[in-house]
């Protein structure tokens, strides 16, 4: 490798090849370093790329997204381009400047409430009360810790332990091998996808709190696909991943300013839009690594990795272009669907008084008709209507009406 680097000692790829040898494998080349110009590791026309870091030896500007324990790269498609050339910040704000102060305040809990149950939803649970309260906290404080705490061990597990059941709640990361799978009918296993062993977790996901921070120069949308995304693959815990990543993204977009009102975009709510697409973004990386994993699966539905080391470097390495794709998607969605978010709620608030000025009902009673309504899509069912057996058939009449008045287009 040096006798070749030496045939053309200030070409660019042969300081290319000199740094990314090293950076990849921690082998000292013997010999000296190179002279000349300094060259860019990744051609920032063709990637998304870092705030530069001058590499003296190799006259290369160290502009990689990460570090040498997780670097991924995100090409600059077409899609990518138009998606960070958005001013998503300017757009939410001008939505949600349009929006009543008083009706802001109440849209704010409503969004983190919907994001809450969207992103429980997605993983076909139904959380609880105790349990959609403390991820509506949860959401609530997204953003608020500096980019070098917000992937701690120690920050991840508190989250971990918010949004899972007690019983399922961990002190650190997982010990065991697991993987993602379904039962078939015969009790048969069908493996999806098998995670990162254990042994290789602590390092990995040192790499990516390390790419946390280095990504603060990147656009946010790539910071939250890229951190966000990659939790996910590496599934650090037994029980809650799926809603961490989710969370992820809420967390850099608050920590990064698109969201500096404070408002929570319904993102989960848009996945739930097209279930089928968040699959695909899942499975463009779980596919490449189930081609080369080979492992065992025994009896007690135990997995072993045998081959981890031909594996390591799709999760070291990645490309995730296909998932920044995705989220930029996800995104565009949750802002189109915002000022109908925002609408709804008007319509609740006008459809709600109108209710009340035919018959004052407790606010609890009130709530549970509210609800039985919107199921019913401003029907009352007989079946529900004998839940309210104090109103009459003409107040129903009319609070039907009402109903159907306040959800009226303006």
């Amino acid at each position: 490798m040096a006798a070749y680097i030496l045939e053309s000692p200030t070409g660019k790829y042969a300081k290319q090849i000199g740094f990314f040898y090293e950076l990849l494998t921690g082998i000292d080349l013997p010999m000296d370093g190179l002279v000349g110009n300094y060259i860019p590791a990744l051609d920032p026309t063709d990637y998304v790329t870092a705030e530069p870091v001058k590499n003296p030896r190799w006259r290369v500007e160290n502009n990689l997204l990460g570090t040498p324990r997780f670097s991924p790269i995100v090409r600059l498609t077409a899609e990518v381009k138009a998606g960070l050339s958005r001013d998503w910040k300017g757009q939410i704000e001008g939505i949600l400047a349009d929006t009543p102060p008083a009706l802001l305040h109440r849209a704010l809990s409503y969004l983190y409430a919907k994001e809450t149950r969207s992103s429980y939803l997605i993983e076909r649970e139904e959380p609880g009360r105790a349990r959609e309260e403390r991820f509506i906290a949860a959401l609530r404080n997204a953003g608020k810790v500096p980019i070098e705490q917000a992937l701690s061990l120690e920050r991840l597990v508190a989250l971990q332990n918010t949004i899972v059941d007690p019983r399922y709640a961990e002190k650190n990361y997982r010990d065991l091998q697991n993987y993602v799978g379904e039962t078939l009918p015969g009790m048969r296993e069908q493996i999806h996808y098998i995670t990162v062993p254990p042994q290789l977790l602590p390092s990995l996901m040192e790499g990516l709190a390390q790419a946390g921070v280095r990504m603060e120069s990147v656009p946010a949308l790539v910071q939250a696909a890229v951190l966000g995304f990659q939790f996910v693959f590496i599934h650090p815990f037994e029980d809650g991943n799926g809603r961490l990543h989710r969370f992820l993204f809420q967390d850099v977009l608050a920590r990064r300013g698109v969201t500096a009102s404070g408002a929570a975009l319904p993102i989960s709510a848009a996945i739930l839009d097209n279930l089928h697409a968040y699959d695909d973004a899942l499975e463009d990386f779980s596919l490449q690594s189930m081609k080369r994993s080979i492992y065992t699966f025994d009896d007690s539905k135990k997995v072993t990795l045998t081959n981890p080391e031909h594996v390591e470097p799709l999760w070291r390495f990645p490309d995730l272009t296909r998932q920044v794709e995705y989220l930029i998607a996800v995104m565009a969605r949750a802002v189109e669907v915002l000022p109908k978010e925002l609408g709804y709620l008007r319509h609740y608030d006008r459809a709600r008084a109108e209710i009340r000025g035919i018959v004052d009902l407790p606010d609890q009673r009130l709530n549970s008709l509210m609800k039985w309504l919107d199921a019913g899509q401003g029907k009352l069912s007989n079946n529900k209507r004998k839940q309210f057996a104090e109103l009459t058939d003409e107040e129903i009449r009319q609070i039907e009406e009402a109903y159907e008045d306040g959800f009226a287009e303006d």
